[in-house]
């Protein structure tokens, strides 16, 4: 593994073990270039030794355990834990390693990522796609309690976490994990969107927009739910799909329609 090995951050704990296999194999098998190495950082959120020994079968995978890992301080929907642990990547990712991707698990890669790992940040620490579903959100903080306000938010506006460039040497050199870190044991029981908050708190009119198609969103407050009433968009095949909601492809609940055809398409391993 070189220098031009795209890394990338999971954070996982068992009820997503499966679907973090099922994301790396989606990008393993969209990448043109083969002679570049895939190094898969996997933050442990709580996995057991069989979900260990199937992230393996990924790839390059690395599995880092945080010492006193954030937890949830009230339950919020269908959230794990696993969701702050994104903010932890400060403490993981090792410091030959200037550039990651982290992902969330719930997501399927269209696309030859190394296009976006190589995307030009233009000197801002993050890149990021607009958040859809509310992207005007502001987060303000008090002397004892935080609130969040729908609009406020600065050009370009507020982002989804659940995929981002980061430059992790302007992550080290700002503390963005120890702050981040601080915020939510300060304020957290506030916080309704947890760790996005936080970082579109941190990063606030410093991100880099990066295309949309790196972060197709299944639901929308305009279109609804499903990819109802944009499938041919959000099937093209580019970029990330994103399953947010808490319905997933792989529930009983989720309708069967071309978003849950192409996930299945990589949950067969090769024979």
């Amino acid at each position: 593994m070189g220098q031009q090995d795209i890394h990338v951050v999971f954070a996982v704990d068992d009820n997503y073990a499966t679907a973090a296999t099922v994301v790396a194999r989606s990008i393993r098998d969209g990448l043109r270039d083969r002679t570049r190495g895939l190094v898969f950082h996997v933050i442990d959120s709580g996995l057991g030794e069989g979900s260990t020994r199937m992230l393996g079968d990924a790839g390059d995978v690395r599995i880092h355990e945080v010492p006193d890992r954030l937890e949830m301080a009230v339950p919020r929907k269908h959230w794990t834990a696993a969701t702050l642990h994104r903010l932890h990547i400060g403490e993981i990712v090792p410091e030959d390693v200037h550039r990651v991707i982290y992902l969330d698990v719930d997501t399927i890669v269209l696309d030859d990522l190394a296009e976006l790992y190589d995307t030009d940040l233009g000197g801002a620490p993050i890149g990021a796609v607009i958040n859809e579903v509310a992207p005007a959100r502001l987060l303000t903080l008090g002397t004892t309690r935080a609130s969040l306000s729908q609009t406020g938010a600065k050009a370009p506006g507020y982002f989804n976490a659940g995929v981002l460039l980061i430059d992790m040497d302007q992550w080290r050199a700002e503390g963005i994990t120890p702050r981040a870190v601080h915020i939510y044991r300060t304020y957290g029981k506030d916080i309704p969107t947890l760790d996005q908050d936080i970082l579109n708190h941190l990063f606030a009119e410093r991100w880099a927009p990066i295309p949309s198609k790196w972060n197709k969103f299944i639901e929308h407050p305009v279109h609804g739910r499903f990819g109802q009433g944009r499938m041919e968009y959000l099937t093209r095949r580019e970029g990330i799909i994103h399953y947010i909601g808490a319905d997933k492809p792989w529930s009983d609940e989720f309708p069967d329609n071309p978003l849950r055809r192409i996930y299945r398409e990589f949950t067969t391993v090769p024979a």
